[in-house]
C-alpha cells in the first residue's frame, strides 16, 4: 500500500466517518470516479480537494489501483486486518468495515423501502392510519426480512469490531463498565435475538391482540433472563440491573433532575427496585382487558407510597425535599431548560422558588374567607404578573415565556380568577375557573 493512500485515508478522519467510508466504498465500487492526477498541480493540498464536494478525489493510479483493491475486498475480516496494518485509526477502520458489511444488503434494503413507500402512495390519505399493512407500509414478510438483516449485520460487526464497531447506546456504554469484553458482546447477542423475536411476534398480531399474546411475550422475558443469567456472576447481574432493569429506566427517567450520589442511588433502587419487580412479573401475567388489573395498580401505588417513606428516611428530610422537588414535571422542565441554555444551579433555584412562593400565596389568597370573588382575582392578576416578570428577569425573556408556556400553564390562568388547589405533594397547581354567572346576574334585567 503506498504512502499517499494512507495519509489520504487518515485526513479522511476530519470529514464525517459514516460519509468517508461510503466514499471510499462508492469510489471502490465504480460509483464515482476517483479523479485523475493531471488535475492536481503540484503545490495543490490533497486535504482540501476532498473538503471541497465539488472536486474529485484525486489519487495516483497506482494509490487508486491499491484502493479499489482494497476496498473491494469482499471479506470484512481481511479488509478490517488490511486496514489495521496500514496503522490507521481505529475509528477509521470501524468506519469503513461498517459501511463495507451494510453495503452488502443496501441494495435489497432499498428495494424493500421502495416497495413500502409504493404501498403507502396506494392508500388513500384517510385510511393510512388505519390501514391493515404493517407500519411504515412494510408487509409482515417485508418486516422479518429487514429484522434479520439488521440482526445479521449487527451480529457481524459484533464479531469482527466489538461492541465498539456498533453505534453505541447508554447499555452498551454501561455494560463495558462491568463485564469484559467477550460477555459484553455475548450480552447484546442474547438482547438482539430476544428482542429480534418479539419484533416478529408484534410483526404477526399487527394490532389484533389475543388472549394468549401476552403468555408468550412473559415466556420471551423467562428465557431471555434465563440465558442472562446462565451467561452473568451474580455481582454482575447486580450491577446490571443498577444500569438496565425497568427500575434503573424509572429513577433514570425521574432522577435526572435530582443530581443524587451513587450512594443515594443505590439506596433509592434497592427499595424501589423489589416493588418493581413483583408487581411487573405479576401484571406482566395478565391481559391488558383483566379486571385484576386495576387491583395490582392500586396494590402497587400503595407499595409505593410506603417506598417513599424509606426514602425519606434513607435521605434525610432536606435530601427528600430535593428528591421529590425533581420528580415535578414543572421542575424537571426548568432543568432541561437549564441544560439547554447552560444556566447556573443558583438562577434555577431562584425561579424554580418564585413558582413555589407564587402557589403557596395563590393558594392562600383562594382560601381567604374575607375577600370577595372580584379582590380575589385582582390579587390572582397581580400576583402571576409579578411572578411572570419575576421569572423573565431570571431565564431571559424569551426562554421564560417558554418555560412557563411549557411547564406553568396555572400561572397563565390565574388573572382569571377561581379557585387554586396544590396536590398534596406539591408538584401540581391546579386553577378552577370561577362558575359562570348565573341567569339575570350583572344584566340589568329581572325574572
Amino acid at each position: 500500500m503506498t504512502k499517499t493512500l494512507k495519509l489520504i485515508l487518515i485526513s479522511l478522519l476530519s470529514l464525517s466517518l459514516a460519509a468517508n467510508a461510503l466514499l471510499l466504498l462508492g469510489a471502490a465500487t465504480g460509483l464515482f470516479s476517483l479523479g485523475k492526477p493531471a488535475a492536481i498541480a503540484p503545490s495543490a493540498n490533497p486535504k482540501s480537494a476532498i473538503q471541497n464536494p465539488k472536486s474529485p478525489i484525486l489519487l495516483s493510479p497506482a494509490a487508486a489501483t491499491a484502493a479499489t483493491a482494497l476496498l473491494s475486498l469482499d471479506d470484512p475480516a481481511a479488509l478490517r486486518d488490511r486496514l489495521r496494518a496500514l496503522g490507521l485509526p481505529d475509528a477509521v477502520v470501524r468506519a469503513v468495515v461498517t459501511a463495507r458489511i451494510k453495503s452488502r444488503d443496501a441494495a435489497r434494503l432499498r428495494e424493500i423501502d421502495n416497495e413500502a413507500l409504493e404501498a403507502i402512495r396506494k392508500i388513500p390519505y384517510w385510511r393510512l392510519r388505519s390501514s391493515d399493512s404493517y407500519p411504515f407500509g412494510y408487509t409482515k414478510a417485508q418486516s422479518k426480512e429487514r429484522t434479520e438483516i439488521s440482526q445479521t449485520e449487527q451480529t457481524q460487526i459484533r464479531q469482527l469490531l466489538g461492541s465498539a464497531g456498533l453505534q453505541d447506546d447508554l447499555a452498551q456504554v454501561a455494560y463495558g463498565a462491568f463485564l469484559p469484553a467477550d460477555k459484553v458482546a455475548r450480552l447484546l447477542d442474547i438482547k438482539d435475538d430476544y428482542n429480534a423475536m418479539r419484533s416478529r411476534m408484534f410483526s404477526e398480531a399487527g394490532q389484533f391482540q389475543m388472549p394468549g399474546d401476552m403468555a408468550k411475550l412473559k415466556l420471551l422475558d423467562d428465557e431471555q433472563q434465563r440465558d442472562i443469567q446462565a451467561l452473568l456472576t451474580p455481582e454482575e447481574q447486580a450491577a446490571m440491573k443498577l444500569r438496565d432493569s425497568p427500575t434503573a429506566s424509572v429513577l433514570q427517567q425521574t432522577l435526572f433532575a435530582f443530581d443524587s450520589t451513587e450512594e443515594e442511588y443505590k439506596a433509592i433502587f434497592a427499595l424501589r427496585n423489589p416493588v418493581d419487580e413483583k408487581y411487573n412479573a405479576a401484571l406482566s401475567r395478565l391481559d391488558y382487558n383483566d379486571p385484576n388489573r386495576q387491583v395490582l395498580y392500586r396494590e402497587q401505588r400503595e407499595a409505593l407510597a410506603q417506598v417513599d417513606t424509606q426514602i425519606k428516611a434513607a435521605l434525610g428530610d432536606e435530601r427528600h425535599a430535593e428528591y421529590q422537588r425533581a420528580q415535578r414535571p414543572d421542575y424537571q422542565s426548568l432543568a432541561l431548560a437549564a441544560r439547554r441554555f447552560d444556566l447556573a444551579p443558583e438562577i434555577v433555584s431562584q425561579t424554580y422558588q418564585v413558582r413555589e412562593t407564587t402557589a403557596t400565596e395563590a393558594a392562600r389568597i383562594s382560601s381567604d374567607a374575607t375577600l370577595d370573588a372580584g379582590q380575589k382575582t385582582q390579587a390572582y392578576a397581580a400576583l402571576a404578573e409579578q411572578a411572570t416578570a419575576q421569572i423573565r428577569a431570571n431565564l431571559g425573556a424569551e426562554v421564560g415565556d417558554a418555560y412557563i408556556n411549557n411547564a406553568l400553564p396555572w400561572l397563565k390562568q390565574l388573572p382569571q380568577g377561581g379557585a387554586v388547589t396544590i396536590f398534596p405533594d406539591g408538584s401540581h397547581v391546579v386553577v378552577f375557573p370561577p362558575p359562570p354567572p348565573r341567569a339575570g346576574k350583572g344584566t340589568g334585567k329581572t325574572k
